[in-house]
């Protein structure tokens, strides 16, 4: 297995799993090691579509392609200095339920308890110029070169973009432990340095490093 550090840059903003905020509906400070997984094999061309009544994925299906990522963290988490996520506030005014009146989302007389996207102004999607990295690890027999797509979408509706490419930064990792033990079924030490339980999806443990992180999907 080869593990190489990436850096992911934001091009657009993203916004997909939401913490509250003081001000706001705030996405989570990382990009998630699955839907980057997802995002990459769109983007090479090997996502198999899923059957008509397939509610949500099966993860499990991951496994037929021998590549990982760990979570992709801003640089103050994986250099150990530097930049933490920076998050913007949605300017446009939500008019979709007509016109614009007074200064205001809808005329007086609307039930606002029927307006689509109540909260638009509020979400804060990753601000665009943030960067993450992560740690891409292949199974170098079965990818003889490794080709990185340029960029990649991700959130909701896949609206948002992240530009990939290599970098020589010694970088540490952060872990999704529901994919080590869920997926790949695997046991691994917990290091209590980092700590984040979001959701059932995203358990996340860290730091690790390259030797660490090779040897964890590796085995």
């Amino acid at each position: 297995m080869q593990c190489i550090p990436i850096k992911m840059t934001v091009i657009s903003p993203i916004q997909y799993f939401f913490t509250a905020a003081a001000g706001g509906m705030r996405t989570s400070n990382f990009i998630g090691d699955i839907a980057l997984k997802y995002a990459f094999l769109r983007q090479m061309g090997l996502f198999k579509f899923p059957d008509l009544n397939k509610i949500k994925p099966t993860y499990k299906e991951l496994l037929d392609f021998p590549f990982w990522l760990t979570t992709g963290i801003p640089a103050k988490m994986a250099l150990g200095s530097g930049d933490e996520t920076e998050f913007m506030k949605n300017m446009i005014r939500n008019t979709m339920q007509g016109a614009d009146y007074n200064g205001s989302n809808v005329d007086p007389t609307f039930k606002t308890g029927s307006l689509m996207y109540k909260n638009f102004f509020f979400v804060q999607p990753i601000k665009p110029g943030n960067i993450f990295y992560s740690f891409l690890i292949f199974d170098s027999e079965h990818y003889k070169n490794f080709d990185l797509p340029a960029v990649i979408r991700v959130g909701n509706n896949r609206t948002g973009m992240l530009k990939i490419s290599r970098t020589n930064a010694d970088i540490r990792a952060v872990i999704n432990l529901y994919t080590i033990q869920n997926i790949l079924e695997k046991h691994i030490e917990k290091k209590a340095d980092y700590l984040s339980h979001l959701v059932l999806q995203y358990y996340l443990v860290g730091y690790y490093n390259k030797a660490e992180v090779s040897k964890i999907y590796g085995n």
